[in-house]
């Protein structure tokens, strides 16, 4: 008898703890876990292995086969050309013949132009300008997203247009923080936070951050759908009552 009596109080607790988990208990779990789901800065021991934001592109920036660049001679510009580099690597303008660009930063390609002009007598003072106009690099697209994975960028692009590219947001998106991962000159990421619905809505142009070549974009999941996980893992597998009932809040009862 004393352990029947033992099971019929243990099943009384249970019942209790569904009696009284009511809708409030609920809304309170969920905002406890929407606060937890928000960006953590990094640990003062971590802060060294990332690099302050910049928005300029890398100085080091190497060229690729099928980067389209654009050489500009201030001196002369009857010199100025623009090509996309060839497959091999190399990149070749009227006068001064093929420049070996791919691999090459920006500056070294600059130099090889100046040196090559000046060797063949053209001219001294050629002061090259090389830009690229369109690169060849992609970028890459993870998280909740319709098609994960690398898109190809465009001048100008950001991120709202590079999610675009890669389907759209899923239901399941936090729009209001993705994140912008670039790699800085010495090597350590660079991390940034773009709220997408700002720039919809509002048109923030502190949101509307240009993309670079080799830039990852990481959408996370909405704090719902977090919360959502939280509850099936630590609240229905552990009290296992029927997710269709409706509370009464005026006196803590439920009913079917």
């Amino acid at each position: 008898m004393k352990s029947g009596r033992y099971l019929l109080s243990k099943k009384k607790k249970w019942l209790m703890c569904v009696k009284y988990f009511s809708t409030p208990c609920l809304v309170a779990l969920f905002c406890l876990t929407s606060c937890t789901a928000k960006w953590v800065k990094a640990p003062e021991d971590q802060k060294s292995k990332f690099a302050t934001w910049v928005d300029a592109p890398r100085s080091d920036y190497k060229v690729v086969p099928g980067d389209d660049l654009s050489a500009l001679f201030p001196l002369n510009p009857e010199l100025n050309y623009e090509a996309p580099v060839a497959p091999d690597g190399d990149w070749s303008m009227p006068l001064a013949g093929t420049i070996k660009a791919g691999g090459q930063t920006l500056e070294q390609i600059n130099q090889s132009i100046n040196h090559t002009l000046a060797q063949k007598r053209i001219t001294s003072d050629a002061y090259a300008s090389v830009s690229v106009r369109s690169y060849a690099g992609r970028i890459y697209v993870a998280g909740q997203v319709k098609k994960p994975g690398p898109v190809s960028i465009q001048n100008d692009m950001d991120a709202l247009q590079a999610i675009s590219a890669a389907g759209g947001f899923l239901d399941s998106a936090r729009s209001k923080e993705i994140v912008v991962i670039r790699r800085s000159e010495d090597g350590r990421p660079m991390v940034r936070a773009v709220n997408i619905n700002a720039l919809i809505r509002h048109g923030d142009p502190q949101q509307a951050v240009v993309l670079q070549a080799f830039d990852t974009i990481f959408v996370p999941q909405s704090s719902i759908v977090e919360a959502d996980q939280w509850v099936e893992k630590y609240i229905t597998k552990i009290v296992p009552f029927n997710q269709s009932l409706n509370y009464n809040i005026g006196n803590a009862g439920f009913y079917k």
